[in-house]
């Protein structure tokens, strides 16, 4: 009997529940040659596009046939007319586009953002990471934007900061989330115009230059719903000591997210008085900080039962963050999707101190050079969910622990393994079993025979990228 014929098709509206499920798009793709059927049913998935200098022939194509599209970012190698692109990215009927990423453009695309504006005045972010920005032109465009990203600017390009600061929050009543990292040096006084004028901002991320931490705090309590804080200094400036992140933890900001890179002089005392107050963060930075230690991760760990992400590394070579840390954040945050602790100091890892975590996606061990074929092991086998793993320049003691990985996570999207097997002259890369979830797989530096890599082809056969540098 031909059961297709006497079974029922699902409804549209099922179909299109199940599809969304698929958060790969390879497997939207997949199913768009299925049918014309399943092809209408895909369209509307794809909802962001990056335009590579390769896709621009068939941009109009792209753009008829994706209506749903909500953002579009130009990749960083299109080399083509910037505000040529924009202006035919004007002429299409886009209703639901309202994010636009021209990120590493140069020059600034002043026309081609003119042409835009008049098709879709109320765009609502735009991200203008490292590019020289026309301040006023944007004011002057995109009066509506609620999200605006003018990080990693050289200062020598944009000078009078505090003055475009000033424009920019004078101009955009609107503006959420603001990220000037990077870029300007900001006075007290521009931070405290930026929190004061933007009413609805929830997320910052700036660069001070202070030598008032306490004006630097009062500025940020202008602001009582901020849910996202990144403050980023020279690693010489001590910003904020301990009495100033207490100051700020009175004034019961709700953070979710919470990066500290690289600033100094608040220590334990500061970073814990402000945790006990934020019981929902979600995401902690404490890169390049002078004194995280073991104990003192185990005791924060208490505090983040509601982490998700945190980040870290130690630069003081007297402290050490170990293995010991590892365990503590595994154990403590059971929420926790990604770990990296870069530069720190793994020791062997004891099996009866992991604790199996199955929200953990993200795990970057970079620069621990202890960490070996057991302990890698080990967690491949706590982390059954785990999708990228970046272990950089941590490979040579690491031979089949990597081959572990792949084969215990079964979920693995994304592996980084800079010269594995490096001091093992013996050791080969055979992976000999499916890993059918692999789409990047980076062997700079690795050796690898033409035999291993058949092998390779074969049982990752969804790879997209392979890097084989130095190899």
């Amino acid at each position: 009997m031909d059961v297709s014929s006497s079974s029922p098709e699902l409804p549209d509206e099922c179909l299109e529940s199940i599809f969304k499920h698929l958060n790969n798009p390879y497997d939207h793709e997949s199913l768009s040659l299925v049918s014309k059927h399943f092809l209408s049913l895909t369209n509307p998935l794809l909802t962001h596009l990056t335009i590579s200098q390769g896709i621009l022939p068939h941009l109009p194509a792209l753009l008829r046939r994706f209506t749903t599209l909500t953002s579009i970012k130009i990749s960083r190698n299109f080399t083509g007319d910037v505000d040529a692109l924009l202006s035919q990215i004007a002429s299409f009927d886009l209703p639901s586009f309202h994010s636009l990423d021209i990120s590493n453009q140069k020059p600034f695309p002043s026309h081609g953002l003119r042409q835009l504006s008049q098709k879709f005045p109320t765009l609502k972010s735009l991200n203008c990471f490292r590019t020289r920005p026309d301040v006023v032109l944007i004011v002057e465009c995109f009066p509506n934007l609620e999200e605006i990203d003018l990080s990693f600017i050289p200062d020598s390009e944009l000078p009078d900061a505090d003055l475009h600061v000033k424009a920019l929050t004078s101009g955009l009543k609107k503006l959420r989330k603001v990220n000037l990292l990077g870029t300007f040096l900001l006075e007290d006084s521009a931070i405290f115009t930026l929190c004061h004028n933007c009413v609805s901002l929830e997320a910052l991320a700036v660069h001070p230059f202070s030598e008032s931490d306490i004006d630097l705090v009062n500025a940020i309590r202008e602001r009582p719903q901020l849910r996202s804080l990144k403050v980023v200094t020279d690693v010489t400036l001590e910003l904020i000591d301990a009495l100033a992140m207490c100051a700020l933890a009175e004034g019961g900001l709700p953070l979710r997210e919470l990066c500290l890179d690289s600033c100094r002089g608040y220590g334990f005392r500061g970073i814990s008085c402000l945790l006990r107050k934020c019981n929902n963060l979600q995401s902690l930075d404490l890169q390049r900080t002078d004194f995280l230690n073991d104990e003192c991760v185990m005791d924060l760990s208490l505090l983040l039962g509601n982490l998700k992400i945190v980040k870290f590394d130690v630069e003081d070579r007297v402290n050490k963050v170990t293995e010991l840390s590892l365990y503590a954040i595994m154990r403590n945050c059971s929420l926790i999707t990604e770990i990296r602790m870069v530069a720190t100091d793994f020791g062997k890892l004891r099996e009866d101190c992991l604790v199996v975590n199955s929200h953990l996606k993200f795990l970057s061990l970079d620069g621990n050079s202890g960490l070996d074929d057991e302990s890698l092991t080990m967690l491949a086998s706590v982390c059954p969910n785990l999708e990228i793993i970046d272990l950089g320049e941590t490979c040579t003691r690491v031979s089949k622990g990597a081959i572990d990985v792949l084969r215990r996570c079964r979920k693995i999207q994304r592996m980084v393994i800079y010269g594995i097997g490096r001091d093992l002259p013996q050791f080969q890369f055979r992976v000999n079993f499916e890993v059918p979830t692999l789409f990047v797989l980076n062997l700079h530096g690795c050796s690898i025979s033409d035999e291993e890599l058949s092998l390779l082809s074969k049982s990752c056969y969804n790879l997209k990228e392979l890097t084989l540098d130095f190899c």
